[in-house]
């Protein structure tokens, strides 16, 4: 189908704090959305929001994405009020020097600076290393005595970056991982007409941090086939040999052959490849020596169940100024779309 995304709902769910184990605000945005186009909506225990889509066969398609994004939890504040932390997913310590964050704590969210000890000031064996978190704090601009007032232990932080589209159909902006795969969901679930599967969208938490919230809501439900939809770095900078991309801006939907944690079934790695081919939506094969996504957990879940991760090429991963293209993320959302409203019938047979 010819169907026109909302790029706007990407644009807040980017813009919406939402680190692994506080993913509640952007599960309250996603659970107002989508519930007019779901049968049946419940969060569970660990916190994965659950929409269902009866379809017209008996079989069961998992769809998910997962909602949390990478950041930092305060774990002391100093007698001056500046903030240590440490990084709640898989952050380059490099990338956070220099940056605005928005601190959130029960009484509001606060502006803050990641900062280190002056350039003009550092030694010759300063300079020598790599900047690490341990050499970070993050200033708020209040004394001591004011911040503890604002913050406790255990607070967050997300890096504070505006949605930007650029260039040639590019969206720059945090949390494009994986917020881009989740808008990609919802849009599905919005399409989605009498579907061929009973189609289980799954919204999960804690991917960051190792796949948690997909393990207990994949145990959870009888699936026959699930697809699971994620960011994926793209290497297609200066400084990376071809060989070295893993994906590449602007070639389409990437489709998972291997990665670290999974290895998609024959079957349904080539009635993926023939789905695309069938639609004309451009494609391009995933292979990924180190990394991994939610797809890890679910394929091992119970007996088994046949899974592939499709992936949207984003560069600068983890980063607060990752960046996508709308063909890809478009690319992604028709095959997405077409496997559950059509069925994958190589594998269903």
């Amino acid at each position: 189908m010819e169907q026109k995304l909302d790029f706007s709902i990407l644009k807040t769910l980017t813009e919406l704090p939402g680190i692994s184990g506080r993913e509640s605000a952007v599960r309250s945005y996603l659970k107002d959305l989508l519930s007019p186009y779901a049968d049946d909506v419940r969060t569970d225990v660990m916190g994965n929001l659950i929409f269902f889509k009866k379809g017209t066969s008996d079989k069961n398609l998992l769809l998910c994405a997962h909602m949390d994004e990478v950041g930092l939890m305060i774990h002391h504040i100093d007698e001056r009020g500046f903030l240590r932390f440490v990084t709640v997913g898989g952050i380059d310590p490099r990338t956070l020097l220099a940056q605005r964050v928005r601190v959130h704590t029960k009484k509001g969210s606060f502006l803050g600076v990641i900062g280190t000890k002056p350039a003009h000031i550092t030694t010759e064996a300063d300079r020598a290393k790599a900047v690490g978190v341990k050499d970070l704090c993050i200033d708020m601009g209040l004394s001591g005595e004011e911040v503890k007032k604002r913050v406790e232990i255990g607070d967050f932080a997300v890096l504070d970056r505006t949605y930007e589209e650029f260039g040639n159909g590019l969206i720059c902006a945090k949390a494009l991982d994986n917020r881009a795969g989740v808008f990609v969901l919802a849009e599905v679930l919005k399409a989605l007409k009498n579907p061929f599967y009973n189609v289980y969208a799954v919204f999960t938490v804690q991917e960051e941090v190792g796949l948690r919230g997909a393990a207990t809501a994949a145990f959870g439900i009888e699936a026959d086939v699930a697809l699971c939809i994620d960011t994926t770095g793209a290497a297609d900078i200066p400084g990376c040999a071809p060989q070295d991309y893993i994906c590449a801006l602007g070639q389409g939907v990437g489709i998972t052959a291997l990665d670290a944690r999974t290895i998609t079934p024959e079957r349904l790695f080539n009635a993926l490849k023939a789905l695309c081919d069938e639609y004309t939506i451009r494609r391009q094969i995933r292979i990924a020596p180190r990394g991994g996504n939610d797809a890890g957990a679910v394929h091992q879940s119970k007996t088994g169940i046949p899974t592939c991760g499709l992936s949207i090429p984003t560069r600068n991963i983890h980063s607060n100024v990752e960046i996508v293209s709308k063909f890809d993320v478009g690319n992604t959302f028709r095959l997405a779309y077409l496997a559950a409203q059509n069925g994958i019938k190589e594998v269903t047979l």
